[in-house]
């Protein structure tokens, strides 16, 4: 199997900022990325390491705090982001008008039906706005903010450009979950 090009991950945000997983139906997903050359979720692990007296090493694994820089995101009143942006930044917004949802969409396989996904509230901060002779550059930060869910999008929803969550494993397919052992995903099956 070849190795999956970066175009194979794709990060979503919903222009109409509905806050909650709940209302994933309501949602109106545009990509980021257009301008972008590189874009990772840092997954900024919160661990603690302490060597005791009798010389062992403890560690204390208190989880992640994702966060994803979109650098740059050049205004553009064409897209359906680029006004919330606009009045987050100008408008020195704070709090919940600054939450959205995030949605990640893993395609492994182009000719699949379905593609893994998963579903975030979010909150999206604006970390300066100007920039040089390109144009205005709002770049922004995403941070993870509340509940995340596993499931799958089809490939003609991601082709209109406005991919449809659903929640659960993809039809058809046994999906690992975190913890679970592979001898009992494949008795699941």
């Amino acid at each position: 199997m070849a190795k999956l090009n970066r175009e194979a991950l794709a990060h979503y945000l919903d222009t109409k900022f509905n806050t909650k997983v709940a209302d994933a139906e309501k949602a109106e997903f545009e990509v980021i990325g257009d301008d972008i050359e590189e874009m990772s979720v840092e997954m900024n692990p919160d661990t603690e390491t302490m060597k005791n007296i009798l010389g062992q090493t403890k560690t204390t694994d208190n989880g992640y705090e994702p966060s994803m820089e979109a650098d740059p995101f050049y205004a553009d009143p064409d897209k359906k982001l680029y006004p919330k942006l606009r009045d987050i930044a100008l408008g020195r917004v704070k709090g919940a008008g600054c939450k959205t949802l995030m949605l990640e969409v893993l395609v492994e396989d182009t000719a699949a039906e379905n593609h893994l996904a998963w579903l975030q509230e979010v909150m999206v901060k604006p970390n300066s706005y100007g920039g040089g002779t390109e144009g205005v550059n709002i770049p922004f930060t995403v941070s993870e903010d509340g509940e995340r869910q596993r499931g799958y999008v089809s490939a003609a929803t991601l082709k209109s450009g406005n991919p449809t969550f659903t929640e659960g494993d993809i039809p058809g397919k046994v999906m690992l979950r975190a913890g679970q052992k592979v001898a009992e995903a494949k008795s699941l099956s």
